[in-house]
C-alpha cells in the first residue's frame, strides 16, 4: 500500500524555467513524459515533515501531509467507466430535486488553454463527496496537480494571502463514495468522472487518461465549451438510483486577457509596482473572476475580482512574494449548486489562464 508520506507531485520544483520541457499544469498520473506543475523544492521538502498515520486506519488525519490522494505515487484501483442502476429518480430541476442528502460534494470542470511554458490545452475534471464542507473550490488541482488553492474572498476585488500549505484532507472516514461516476452531458459530447479509490481509503472521481483508467474516463478539452448548459448525470452504483439534472450546469464565457502578455514566459515582474491585469469584460452577471498569484516558496495571494474587464493587484501586496520564478492564474469562474440524493454538489466549471512571470 501507498505510504501517505509521498511528496505530492505538484510540490516538485521545476529545475529552471526552461521553456517547453519543465512547467505544466498537467495531471501527473500518467508518467509518459507530461510535465510537473511550478512549486518550490522547499516547500515540498517543509510541508510534509509531520508525522503520517497508518494508511490503514479507517479514521486516519492525513491534514497534516496532503494524504497520498495528491501524488502520483498513491496505489490506487483500477479505474472503470460507471455503470447505471436498474432504476433512475428521473429528471429534476437544479432547484428541485426532491429530498436533498446531508453530505458535501465538489466538481470542477476547468478548461485551461495552451500557456506559454509549451503545457498544452486541457481538460480538468475531478470530484468528491464529503461529509464535512470543502476548503477549496479546485479538487482537479488538488487531486491531478497536486496544488491546494484555498477559497477566494467572498467580497468582490478582495484579496487574501495564503502562507504555503497543502490540502488538508482530514480523517478517512469524511471521503465517502457515493455513487460510481459524474457525467456532463452535452449534444456534442460529454465529460466523464470516473470513481477511484487512493490507498483503499480516499475515493474521487477523476476524469484522466493515465493508463489504469478506463479510455472511457479520458478528458476531452473539445468536451468544454464556453457558455454552454450541461446536463449533470450522478452514477448511483449500488448506492442509489441514478440523477439526472437537466441543465444545471452552466459554463463562463472564455476569458480573453489583453494584459499582460499570456504568450511571454519568464517575463520580468517588478514587485514594487503595481500589476495591471485586462481582459475581455464579456462574462455574464452570474461570473466571477479569480486571480492567484505564488511564487517559488509557494506562498499565495487569491483575490476575487469584478468581472469588469481589470484589476490592479497593489505592488504592497505583490511585494509580500519572494523574488523568482512565479505563477499566476487567472479564471473566469460559474458556480452551481445542485441538490441530490447523495448530498449538495457545488459544480465549479471555469476558463483558466497561467502565466509565468519572474519576480525582481
Amino acid at each position: 500500500m501507498g505510504s501517505n508520506c509521498q511528496l505530492s507531485a505538484g510540490a516538485q520544483r521545476r529545475r529552471g524555467r526552461a521553456q517547453n520541457t519543465v512547467s505544466g499544469r498537467v495531471s501527473s498520473l500518467n508518467r509518459r513524459g507530461r510535465p510537473r506543475p511550478a512549486l518550490s523544492t522547499l516547500a515540498a521538502l517543509l510541508l510534509p515533515l509531520a508525522a503520517c498515520s497508518e494508511p490503514g486506519d479507517n479514521n486516519a488525519d492525513a491534514s497534516s501531509t496532503g494524504a497520498a490522494a495528491g501524488t502520483a505515487d498513491a496505489e490506487s484501483t483500477a479505474t472503470t467507466a460507471p455503470t447505471t442502476t436498474a432504476s433512475s429518480s428521473g429528471d429534476t430541476s437544479p432547484d428541485d430535486t426532491g429530498e436533498v442528502g446531508p453530505n458535501f460534494g465538489l466538481l470542477t470542470f476547468t478548461f485551461y488553454p495552451a500557456d506559454a511554458s509549451g503545457s498544452p490545452e486541457q481538460l480538468g475534471m475531478a470530484g468528491a463527496w464529503r461529509t464535512e464542507p470543502f476548503t477549496t473550490d479546485d479538487f482537479f488541482a488538488t487531486r491531478a496537480l497536486g496544488l491546494f488553492f484555498p477559497l477566494a474572498p467572498d467580497a468582490a476585488d478582495a484579496l487574501a494571502v495564503h502562507d504555503p500549505q497543502q490540502y488538508a484532507w482530514g480523517k478517512a472516514d469524511t471521503w465517502l463514495t457515493l455513487g460510481n461516476g459524474l457525467r456532463l452531458g452535452h449534444p456534442d459530447g460529454d465529460a466523464l468522472a470516473c470513481l477511484q479509490v487512493l490507498d483503499e481509503l480516499y475515493p474521487v472521481y477523476l476524469s484522466d487518461d493515465a493508463d489504469f483508467f478506463d479510455p472511457a474516463c479520458a478528458p476531452e478539452p473539445a468536451r468544454w465549451r464556453p457558455g454552454a448548459s450541461y446536463d449533470l448525470v450522478a452514477y448511483g452504483g449500488a448506492d442509489f438510483d441514478d440523477q439526472q439534472a437537466s441543465g444545471a450546469v452552466r459554463t463562463p464565457s472564455a476569458l480573453t486577457l489583453t494584459a499582460p502578455d499570456a504568450g511571454a514566459f519568464d517575463f520580468p515582474l517588478e514587485k514594487a509596482k503595481d500589476l495591471a491585469l485586462k481582459w475581455e469584460a464579456d462574462g455574464a452577471d452570474d461570473d466571477r473572476v479569480v486571480i492567484r498569484v505564488w511564487d517559488q516558496f509557494a506562498r499565495q495571494l487569491a483575490i476575487h475580482a469584478a468581472d469588469d474587464g481589470s484589476y490592479t493587484l497593489p505592488g504592497a501586496e505583490l511585494d509580500k512574494l519572494s523574488v523568482g520564478p512565479a505563477t499566476i492564474t487567472i479564471a473566469r469562474e460559474r458556480l452551481s449548486t445542485i441538490g441530490l440524493a447523495a448530498g449538495s454538489l457545488r459544480v465549479v466549471a471555469r476558463h483558466e489562464i497561467w502565466l509565468y512571470p519572474d519576480l525582481f
